[in-house]
Parts: structure tokens; sequence; C-alpha cells
């Protein structure tokens, strides 16, 4: 089946997943952005979800933002996927949430999607004081193949922060076509492109599906001389992320303990057959697609000291997402990592296409993950909130490894 059949099998998926009650957000606003790292040119959209207090505190106010990358095998999915998880973060720790809508393999193989992600960052962070953000206090978070751009992302940042030269950062001179209605808007005001030239205008708007164009924020450094701003990552959110493709699907496949519930190959041979593409060029071992082949060195350098990072049971990513975790807190690179290995779940567990009810671990999940979020941003938190999941599943907390698996028992 090609990937356009699989989009659209999966945006139907998406709509009952986001029907059932407490239905998730629609988008605040969009902004439609360029490319300067990817060869290819073009420009794709950041989808902002923001919180009440955006609109309604002093002008000076700045506010954590979590950068988000969907899941989808790089070749599925769209921007507003993880609107679950966008009003989790901006209800609990209230922060902007703006998820990238990076341009999708086969039309898109690697790097691009890397290359979208650090250009979102390096936009966000240039335009910060425009868009009311604090450049400072920023997360990136991911979900499957967008858990893999949340690890891969700082590496390639990294790089050009310090003139490695795999990448540079060029002058945008393609003129943006008029950016398309959200989805579903109609030809009224909610649908309009707004003419952003200062914060009081963002903070007025109320559609919930405006664009911006590129034109509409004043021109930085970024857009004048091509230099990357001065950011702080301070933490990573992973959910059962890909890191490591120097595997085969088959020796992943085959650390499942329950492998009939590994995604089908039909699915994941589309997946890597697009995104890794053409095959012949393509190094499993370069940093970019495999994070956990990056060095002790650039993983110490480049990723904050707090990773959160979950992976699922029944899942052929598990095990390289453990030993991945492992590595991170281990003496030679020594970040602090939280969360967990969920027992008895399966890949995508808080996705499923359920328009009855949204799965308790899921929300338990994200809102453990936002207590963490909001005590790395500077807020007061319980442990009881760092630990909601144990509440309804058996976690092993990456936290108590050196004491062994803490299992919390089931309600």
């Amino acid at each position: 089946m090609k990937a356009s059949v699989w989009r659209g099998l999966m945006a139907v998926g998406m709509k009952f997943h986001h029907f059932a009650e407490p239905k998730p957000p629609r988008p605040s606003f969009k902004i439609v952005i360029p490319s300067r790292l990817s060869p290819r040119g073009g420009h794709f959209k950041l989808v902002f979800y923001v919180p009440d207090a955006y609109h309604d505190s002093p002008e000076d106010s700045r506010f954590p933002v979590v950068v988000n990358f969907h899941g989808g095998g790089f070749t599925l999915g769209t921007g507003t996927d993880d609107a679950r998880w966008a009003s989790a973060v901006v209800k609990k720790t209230g922060a902007v949430l703006v998820s990238v809508e990076y341009r999708l393999a086969p039309e898109y193989p690697f790097s691009v999607g890397v290359e979208d992600g650090t250009d979102a960052l390096i936009y966000i962070a240039s335009h910060a004081d425009e868009l009311r953000l604090d450049r400072h206090q920023l997360a990136l978070s991911g979900f499957s193949a967008g858990g893999n751009f949340a690890f891969t992302v700082p590496l390639m940042l990294y790089d050009l922060q310090h003139e490695v030269g795999r990448r540079t950062l060029s002058q945008a001179t393609e003129t943006l076509k008029p950016p398309k209605p959200a989805y579903g808007s109609s030809s009224s005001t909610n649908s309009s492109t707004v003419n952003l030239t200062r914060p009081t205008t963002l903070r007025t708007q109320t559609s919930t599906s405006s664009i911006l164009k590129l034109t509409d924020l004043e021109p930085t450094a970024l857009e004048i001389s091509q230099r990357v701003p001065d950011l702080t990552i301070r933490a990573i959110v992973s959910f059962y992320p890909a890191v490591d493709f120097r595997q085969t699907r088959e020796e992943k496949r085959a650390t499942n303990p329950v492998p009939e519930k590994n995604l089908p190959p039909m699915l994941t041979n589309l997946f890597d057959k697009s995104y890794m593409h053409p095959e012949e060029s393509i190094d499993v071992s370069d940093p970019y697609l495999s994070p956990a082949a990056a060095s002790d060195e650039s993983l110490r350098n480049a990723y904050p000291q707090d990773i959160v990072l979950y992976t699922c049971e029944y899942d052929m990513l598990n095990a390289e997402g453990v030993t991945f975790g492992e590595r991170l807190s281990s003496p030679e690179i020594g970040k602090s990592l939280h969360g967990g290995l969920i027992k008895e779940v399966v890949h995508a567990f808080d996705k499923k296409p359920n328009p009855l009810q949204f799965p308790k671990a899921a929300d338990r999940c994200y809102n453990e993950a936002c207590a963490e979020l909001t005590r790395i941003f500077g807020g007061r938190v319980s442990v009881e909130d760092r630990r909601q999941l144990d509440q309804c599943k058996v976690v092993e907390r990456f936290e108590d490894q050196e004491d062994g698996p803490r299992n919390a028992s089931l309600e």
C-alpha cells in the first residue's frame, strides 16, 4: 500500500482518537516557516497551542515552550496528532506547545525531517520575543519517529552551534505561497491569515485556525545573517522512540516477548523504504538517523541534563530504547533519566482510535511527564505527581534501576 493510503487511514483513526471526551483543543494559530538547512528548500508549518494565561498576562511575560514532533514512521501524521499531549502541556505546565509539521517521506526522505525539526527550533528561538516565549526554557518532545527527532535534533543543533560543518544555514529565498486555510475551517474569519506585526496582535487573535505568513514577523539575525540564536534546551521527553537503525527489523521484532503485538511488516517496511531512501546512500550509523550511534562525548554535550523516556514492553523498539536510556544515565554520559518501561502496553498505546475513552494509562503518563516538565521549568511538584502512572500500570522506573525495578500494584 502506498503512503497516501496509509495517511488516509491514519487520518480516520486520529479523528476517532480525538472524538473521545474530553476532546482535545484545536490549534491556537499556525506559522509557515522556510527551510534553511535542507538543500531542497521549501517551507513547512509550526502548529501552536497556548495556555489561557498567554492572552491575559503582562506584555513582557515569557512562556516556556515545548517543541513537539509527531509520530508516524517518518511517513504519516500531522502536526495536530498530538493535540491531547498539547492539552496536557498547556494546562499542566503553563507552557506553549509548538508541534512541528515536518515534511514526510517518501517525498522528503532522510534527513529532511531532522533538518525541519532543527530549523523549527532555531526559528522559534530567533523569534522568541515576538512570540512571547522564553528561549532558555525550551524542551523537546516526540512520539515514535518524533521521539527519534527529539534525540537527533539536538545533535544537529550542537553541530551547527559549533560549526562542525555537516549542515549550514542558508538564506531563505523562496517566496511563500499564500497558506491554505486549516482543515475544517470555513471562509469566515476563522480561516483568515493574520497580520502579526507586534505581540499584542497575537494576544488578541482568537481564531483557532489562523495561519501566519513568514513576512508577518520582524526579521532577526537568523534572517539577516543566518546566525544561530542563543537558546537552552532544558529537557527531552521521548515516548517509545526509534533510536538505533543499525539493528534490522528482524532483530528488533525478536526482542518483543509477545511478537504478534508488533507493528505489521507491511507498515514498518513502508516506513523504512520511504525514509531511508535511496537505501544504498544511507549510513545507518549516522547519529542524525541513529542517535544511539553517537559518541558519548556528543550525547554528553548536545543533550540537556534531564531526559524523560517512556518505552513499551510489547514493542519492538523497547529494547533499544531501554539500552539507550541506560547509556544516557551511565557515569560516562551522566544524564538524569526519568520515566520508565511501561509493562503490558504496545507501541503507541496512547493513540488508540477509541472514540469512547482516552486510555487512563495514557492520561496519567502524560500528566506525570508534565509534572517532570513543571519541575524542570522551575515549578514545584510532588513525588506522587511524578509517579501517577504507577496507579494503573506496572512501571520499571529508570531512576530506580540501581536498587532494582520498582513495580507498583495495579488498580
